[in-house]
């Protein structure tokens, strides 16, 4: 186990470089931190490229590291480098660099498609639980549209627990998108808080795509022209809105609800 004591070490400046998104995009990695995050994509035969102990923890420490293949470098850190390294304000001690998965628009459908579309979300954390609820719910898939924030953000994938690693998330254009529902005949449907049909109120036992807007402007017009059924959720006591990820959370658990009842299961 190597270790690294210095702050111009090339594997250390590699994981700090992905706290900016040109540099996760072009090297195509995601950086991934703490015990309970690292110890489930292990489980799930998930395997990091490298792993970083801070100096005073050890392998007795981190059990989950007896998952790692053997060939798997892993790095001892002085602290205060190891600190500083962190893109959270309370380092577990321990974090990875992962492989981005690769994925294709196809790769979201199944049978009874069930995808969350998000349209320009710029709070990572709300995407992070926008993807946990989408895996969580069994939905085939999620579609990220330009402008969206980068789902390997290290906040983003903090807040999903390792989603980005459960269900296929891809980036498109919307024409990209329209067009291949429209050819599965795929409905689109919008979140929006001043339509007239309730969320639950839908049947969601087809196909469906979900589509979450922009936290502040919400959906794009271009996408909100192209919607077959606009579902709201009703509220009380003069609330206006949900969080985003609150929102789509309730939409997605509905239609797995309804998916459940009706199937038997």
């Amino acid at each position: 186990m190597d270790f690294i004591n210095s702050n111009s070490n090339r594997q250390l400046k590699l994981y700090r470089s992905l706290g900016k998104r040109k540099y996760r995009e072009k090297l195509n990695l995601v950086p991934v931190e703490g015990d309970r995050l690292l110890a489930d994509l292990l489980q799930r035969g998930i395997f990091p490229e490298a792993v970083y102990l801070r100096e005073d923890r050890g392998r007795e420490d981190c059990p989950c590291l007896d998952l790692l293949p053997a060939e798997t470098p892993v790095f001892r850190v002085a602290e205060k480098l190891f600190d500083r390294s962190s893109f959270t304000e309370t380092p577990q001690g321990i974090f990875a660099v992962f492989r981005k998965p690769a994925g294709r628009l196809e790769d979201v459908f199944s049978a009874d498609s069930l995808i969350l579309v998000v349209d320009r979300i710029q709070d990572p954390g709300n995407l992070g639980t926008m993807l946990r609820s989408a895996a969580a719910a069994g939905a085939g898939g999620v579609v990220l549209l330009p402008g969206t924030v980068d789902p390997a953000n290290p906040k983003a994938v903090r807040a999903s627990m390792g989603a980005l690693f459960a269900l296929p998330v891809v980036e498109a254009a919307f024409p990209a998108l329209s067009t291949a529902l429209k050819v599965r005949q795929i409905p689109l449907i919008t979140a929006e808080a001043q339509a007239r049909l309730s969320y639950d109120s839908y049947d969601w036992r087809g196909p469906a795509a979900l589509v979450v807007g922009n936290e502040g402007s919400g959906i794009a017009a271009e996408v909100k022209a192209a919607a077959d059924v606009s579902l709201a959720i009703p509220m009380q006591r003069k609330i206006e809105s949900l969080n985003a990820a609150v929102a789509v959370s309730l939409m997605l658990f509905e239609a797995a609800r309804q998916r459940r009842v009706f199937s038997g299961s």
